[in-house]
């Protein structure tokens, strides 16, 4: 009994720690030249960044040319005017629509970066990323 109760605090202990300490914001480090880049400027529109630049468009025209291009593994969705500290309702907004039309045209590895008003994804904060 006094080992099993031992046990349940020590893995209580470790739980509650690992929940209170906050891992600090992973930065961006691109290892796939090939990947798509995309600027996801608010809700509504966004721009194809790497391999070529595009105008600012409707999210579904973006989807669309990026559709053209030649098939790769990795798409980077850089969402500009990004506010939340954590992942919430403004990254479902936003976040949602470019995952699923990007899983939709065969990207496998999926990275959604906060913006920061330049156009290199490099050491921008990572708020997502999908295998």
């Amino acid at each position: 009994m006094k080992i099993t109760t031992s046990i349940a605090l020590a893995a209580l202990a470790i739980l509650l720690t690992s929940c209170a300490t906050s891992t600090p914001p992973q930065t961006f480090h691109n290892t796939d030249n090939n990947a798509v880049v995309i600027n996801s400027l608010d809700e509504k529109t966004g721009r194809i960044l790497e391999p070529t630049t595009t105008p600012r468009e409707a999210t579904d025209t973006v989807l669309a040319k990026a559709m053209t291009l030649t098939p790769r593994q990795t798409a980077v969705a850089i969402l500009e005017n990004y506010n939340e500290s954590q992942v919430g309702l403004q990254y479902r907004i936003r976040g949602t629509p470019w995952f699923i039309g990007l899983r939709s045209l065969g990207y496998e590895h999926i990275v959604f970066l906060q913006g920061r008003g330049n156009t290199n994804p490099e050491g921008l904060i990572t708020l997502t990323e999908y295998f």
